[in-house]
């Protein structure tokens, strides 16, 4: 079983709501201790939680506490905890509690992951150019090593992280990102596109028929796996090969299918992008709120959250759908 080590500090006066806090909590073990500062009304409180629990314990202190001022808590993961629970029967039933990280930790991983920086558009790049040169000489080793290194995975878990949570500025920093990583994927699949043959290996990939609803079954079950291992603190590179795998290959091909004169099927490629970003997100949109990811209320400016946007990017993914299958769809398919 995973625990925490929380280490909160807090005015003297408030020592009495942490230690109900910490009770309520059902803590491990804790132990309360002065602070060494110029100020002598701080004390700190070390406990250690269960990872199941820490997150309706940090949401307690929010709220209990969160108005307060000169008040800081930090959480760090432990390797072992001494001595162990003897009761085998409250053993067995914290192991079978839900192990999912907090949310607060959450937002750290998947906002680090979301950063537009040099490195990731170059990796972007890359990965579009080896796409396309596997696509166009049909060499499905290359296409798969393309997938290996394409770092399209953060900006889209941390848009749909960013959605069920109604985060505005995670909201920004995802769709900046992903989208500028989109254009520089496009740059460069279309100036490969000038060089390399014209046209497509048809035995891996075509966009020679209209979408349809079974084109999602990719996209769905990369999105969901992602946001599972997110909430788990498990940041597997095959999640990440899985969601490169529905969206890499049609980026790649668009610069080979312009400079083949396809146009038709170009378009039909970028609307499957569009769509397969859109079934990730949504995928894993669904997964962070059965999991209990969502915003606090309806309108917390405070903690820039609100569950009117979150709702306002589930209405306008939606509509992405219904648009694309208006428009690209086949009744056959």
């Amino acid at each position: 079983m995973p625990y925490r080590l929380i280490h909160l500090s807090v005015p003297e006066k408030m020592g009495e709501t942490v230690t109900d806090l910490i009770d309520k909590a059902g803590s491990h073990s804790w132990w309360r201790n002065k602070a060494e500062s110029d100020s002598d009304n701080t004390v700190v409180f070390s406990i250690v939680l269960a990872t199941p629990r820490t997150q309706e314990f940090l949401d307690s202190v929010a709220d209990r506490i969160g108005h307060a001022r000169d008040w800081h808590l930090v959480s760090n993961a432990t390797e072992v905890v001494l001595p162990e629970i003897e009761d085998e029967d409250a053993q067995e039933k914290l192991d079978a509690e839900n192990s999912q990280a907090a949310r607060e930790e959450i937002y750290v991983d998947v906002s680090r992951g979301a950063v537009l920086s040099r490195d990731y558009l170059l990796m972007v790049a890359l990965a579009t150019v080896v796409a396309a040169i596997g696509l166009s000489t049909g060499q499905v080793a290359v296409v798969i090593g393309a997938m290996v290194i394409a770092p399209l995975l953060g900006p889209i878990i941390a848009f749909a992280f960013g959605t069920a949570l109604g985060n505005r500025k995670l909201l920004w920093i995802a769709a900046k990102s992903f989208g500028v990583g989109l254009a520089v994927s496009l740059l460069a699949g279309g100036l490969l596109g000038m060089i390399l043959p014209p046209g497509l290996d048809a035995g891996l990939v075509t966009f020679e028929h209209p979408l349809g609803l079974t084109t999602a079954a990719l996209p769905l079950a990369s999105g969901a796996a992602a946001a599972l291992m997110v909430t788990q603190n498990n940041n597997s590179a095959l999640v990440g090969v899985m969601v490169a795998a529905a969206l890499l290959p049609p980026l790649a091909a668009i610069g080979l299918l312009v400079g083949g004169g396809e146009y038709a099927q170009a378009v039909r490629a970028l609307a499957t992008v569009v769509a397969n970003v859109v079934a990730i997100t949504l995928a894993a949109q669904v997964v962070f709120i059965l999991k209990g990811i969502r915003p606090r209320g309806w309108l917390a400016d405070s903690h820039d959250t609100s569950i009117r946007w979150s709702l306002a990017i589930w209405v306008g993914l939606l509509g992405l759908v219904v648009v694309g299958l208006v428009f690209f769809g086949g009744a056959g398919l």
